[in-house]
Parts: C-alpha cells; sequence; structure tokens
C-alpha cells in the first residue's frame, strides 16, 4: 500500500489541477462544494469504520476532507478514493498524473495507478487497514493514531504528521478542520476519552479542557433566483459566516456593513434546519445582497426574513404539460419557504397527460402563482401552472341561475353530493346524504350547470334549514 509522497500536492493534480487546470473528469461520486453535506453524507461510514478499528472518526473525516478537497477531487469523484492511495483494489484501478520528487529534490509529473473503490466506505477501510498495519517495514508507524495510544483527537492528528504526511502542518491542519465543524462532538461521541491503559499513563498530565459543544444543522440547497425580504424586525438578527453555535470562530457581521434595510430583497440559496443539543429546530438562510452568483453570502435566522407565502390544498385533477418551454420542475414550490431545487426540465414531460394530486398558491409581494404536485413515474414534482406551463384538465361545464323546488328521486342514493360539479375543481370533495332524508324530500335548487360533452345536467341545491350548497346529478332529483 503506497501513498503519494506530497500529500497536497497530489491531491491537487489529481484533484482540482495545478493553476486552476483539471487534470481528468469523472463522475461516480457526489462531489459537494459545502463541508456540512460531505460531512453528512461521510459521517455513517466514518464513525462506522474509525470505531471498529479503534481509531477516532474526527480525525478520519479530517483527514477524508483535506485529502480530497471536500470530496471534489478527481480521484475521489472517479474512483471514491478519499485519502489518494496508490496501487489497485480487487483489481481496479485509475491512471492519474501526479507530481514526485526525484533524489535531487526536484519535481516532476508522472503517471501512476490509483486504487478504485466501490464506495467510500471501502476507501475509509482501506485506510484504517493502512493505520492498523503500518507499512511492511513497520507494521507500528501509525501506532500514534490508535485510540489505546492517543489520549485525544489531537494526539492521533499530530501523529499522522512526518509519518503519513511529510508536511510539517499536517497534523494541526486536520485539528483546524475538526475545531472548525466540531468533528469531536459530532463523531467520536462518548468514545472520545481515551482508554484505560492510556489515561493510566496519562495521569499526571492536567485534565484537558472540555471541547464545546455545538447545535447540528442539515443543509438544503435551492435553485438560483428564489427571494424574500428583509422585515421589520430584521435588525434584531445578525448576519453570521455559518449557522449560529454551529461550529468553533463563527463570525458576525454589522448590518452597516450591506445595503440592509426594511423590504430589501435578498437572494436565498441553502436553507439550513438547527438543531440544538436539547432538540430545539430553527431555520436559517444563505443571503446575499445580489443576484450575483459571486456575491458575499451570510447566514441569517428565518424570522428576519418576510417569505413568499403557501396555501396548499389536496385533490386530483389530470393536467397537461407545455414541454416545449424552457422551464424547470421542483421538489418543492419555487420560491418557497422550503426553498426549491430544479429536479429537471419541462421539455423531459412528453407523457399525453400527468395526474396531481396536491395544489398549491404561492403569494409573494401580493402576486398569486397556482403550482401542482404531478406524480412521474414512482416520484412526485412541483411545476407551475402559470404562463401555460401546465394546464388542469376539467369537464366543460355552462352554467345557468336556476330557481324552484324538487325532491329526490327513487334513486338518489345512486349519486354523490359534491362541492361542485364532478370533475371540474381541484379540491373536489364528496358528501354523504345527510340523516333524515329519503325519497321525496323537498330541497331548494339554485343553480343550474350542463356537462356538453356528455349531454349531462347538475343542480346546486339546498336542504330546507341548512345553508350549505351541494351539486348533484339531475337524476338524483325528480
Amino acid at each position: 500500500m503506497k501513498r503519494t509522497k506530497r500529500w497536497l500536492l497530489a491531491t491537487l493534480i489529481v484533484g482540482v489541477g495545478l493553476g486552476g487546470l483539471t487534470i481528468g473528469k469523472g463522475t461516480g461520486h457526489a462531489a459537494t462544494t459545502d463541508p456540512q453535506s460531505f460531512i453528512s453524507t461521510l459521517k455513517s461510514p466514518v464513525t462506522s469504520v474509525a470505531n471498529k478499528y479503534k481509531l477516532y472518526p474526527s480525525v478520519m473525516m479530517a483527514q477524508a476532507a483535506l485529502e480530497s478537497a471536500w470530496g471534489t477531487s478527481t480521484l475521489t469523484t472517479t474512483a471514491n478514493n478519499y485519502f489518494g492511495i496508490k496501487g489497485s483494489y480487487n483489481g481496479q484501478s485509475v491512471t492519474m498524473q501526479t507530481a514526485e520528487y526525484d533524489s535531487n529534490g526536484q519535481l516532476y509529473y508522472t503517471d501512476a495507478n490509483f486504487r478504485k473503490y466501490p464506495s467510500a466506505k471501502a476507501s475509509m477501510t482501506d485506510n484504517a487497514t493502512l493505520l492498523r498495519g503500518g507499512t511492511s517495514y513497520n507494521p507500528t508507524l501509525y501506532s500514534g493514531t490508535w485510540r489505546e495510544n492517543a489520549a485525544t483527537y489531537s494526539d492521533a492528528a499530530n501523529a499522522l504528521t512526518n509519518t503519513y504526511a511529510t508536511a510539517p502542518t499536517y497534523g494541526s491542519s486536520l485539528i483546524s478542520i475538526i475545531k472548525t465543524y466540531g468533528l469531536n462532538t459530532l463523531l467520536d461521541g462518548s468514545t472520545s476519552s481515551a482508554s484505560s491503559s492510556s489515561s493510566a499513563s496519562s495521569e499526571s498530565k492536567p485534565a484537558a479542557k472540555p471541547e464545546p459543544t455545538y447545535a447540528t444543522a442539515k443543509y438544503y440547497g435551492g435553485a438560483s433566483g428564489q427571494t424574500a425580504r428583509l422585515n421589520s424586525k430584521y435588525t434584531s438578527y445578525r448576519l453570521y459566516n455559518h449557522v449560529k453555535g454551529t461550529r468553533a470562530n463563527i463570525t458576525k457581521t454589522a448590518w452597516k456593513k450591506v445595503p440592509a434595510g426594511q423590504g430589501v430583497q435578498v437572494y436565498l440559496d441553502m436553507r439550513g434546519v438547527k438543531t440544538t443539543t436539547a432538540g430545539n429546530k430553527t431555520t436559517w438562510y444563505r443571503i446575499r445582497f445580489s443576484n450575483s452568483a459571486s456575491a458575499k453570502k451570510y447566514w441569517l435566522y428565518g424570522k428576519a426574513l418576510t417569505l413568499p407565502t403557501v396555501k396548499y390544498s389536496k385533490g386530483t385533477a389530470k393536467v397537461k404539460v407545455n414541454s416545449a418551454l424552457s422551464g424547470y420542475y421542483y421538489n418543492h414550490v419555487y420560491n418557497s419557504p422550503y426553498l426549491a431545487k430544479s429536479m429537471g426540465k419541462l421539455k423531459a414531460l412528453t407523457a399525453k397527460s400527468y395526474t396531481a394530486d396536491n395544489q398549491a398558491i404561492r403569494t409573494q409581494d401580493g402576486v398569486k402563482t397556482t403550482w401542482y404536485r404531478i406524480k412521474v413515474g414512482d416520484k412526485k414534482y412541483w411545476i407551475a401552472a402559470n404562463e401555460a406551463a401546465v394546464s388542469p384538465q376539467y369537464d366543460y361545464v355552462t352554467y345557468a341561475n336556476a330557481s324552484g323546488t324538487k325532491k329526490l328521486s327513487a334513486k338518489y342514493k345512486k349519486y354523490h353530493l359534491y362541492n361542485h360539479v364532478k370533475k371540474t375543481h381541484f379540491n373536489q370533495q364528496t358528501f354523504d346524504w345527510p340523516s333524515g332524508v329519503k325519497k321525496g324530500t323537498k330541497v331548494t335548487v339554485n343553480y343550474k350547470g350542463v356537462k356538453t360533452t356528455y349531454g349531462t345536467t347538475w343542480y346546486r341545491f339546498k336542504f330546507s334549514g341548512d345553508k350549505t350548497n351541494y351539486w348533484v346529478d339531475s337524476r338524483a332529483l325528480a
């Protein structure tokens, strides 16, 4: 088992390239520029493997982040190789350019084979095996990382300097990542204390200060262009570079340093749900004061914003999509408080019709738009009804005023009562016949509808002493 000679330089070359040049392309791994998403995705395999091999999960996560450039290196995206380990894994490898040094210390580039793993967990396991087994010439080379030998995660991280990597700052870089993202609290848990043998050997050391406890946050990305406005209470809150209380060294920005003011529009690209150690949840948004993707981003508590409102109603309808338009369909109503993520282009929705099971009316700055949730295969997505992106297919009805009384016919029980003429509205509701009614019961008619396609007639009526209007097929009345 072999690694690159220069951990950072090699990672850059097979990852994002030197001087901005990307060397190699590929897919197969969900790369991310969001550290929290990276941590959330790898939390399970890291803790499982590290605890099995009696290593610190926080150190393993920090190593994976550092070596893979937070999962964005080409080696990671193409081969699930998070640690830059050379060779082959079960016969599988990828060839990439890397940097080496000759006997005179001169840098040169060469192609090398790197291990290709079937999963992130396999990469974690292989690295753990290396740390536990060492090399053929020194099986205990990495014994300083073992939990029975390392009293703290800091000891384990520093033990990797001049062993795993030659960079003198390697250990401190790992420790910085661990502290910044609270990895020891998040991952090491109750097992983060040293083993009994290690504790015994360190009795003379002063007691370590307890590590701070941070809240956790789950993040949801959103499509560009979604907006909100600063409300009248925005100055009661602060702008932060991360969700407040989720990590160390979070900084604030004063409102006077940004173009803020009540009613000022801001652009949203991410939502974060923070959970405290007590289990309390709050919602935060990452905002910009310009629609430019390069504009500086801040995290802000949701209560400082006036967000669009959305009213949902269940129902059913067949909808026809105009796939000739250039829009998208989403996992939520676009520009709702959930923030929507684009799931595909309208041109992919080529079926004759789709079934909608939910309708939403979004109100933003006084403007209302209608959305439908449609089923595509076994998935459900939201699509806009405005601008002819989607139109419900209802039965056509001509209406006219009506008056007088009618009686329930002998066949009235064969028909149902509705809040609208059947198959003409999304929020169609069906009602049972009230108790006590029977053949011959009188009702007062006040409106009439004719389905021209089918030639059927419907009446809207009330029962005596009841203010509720019902629609029924005319065959239920005599």
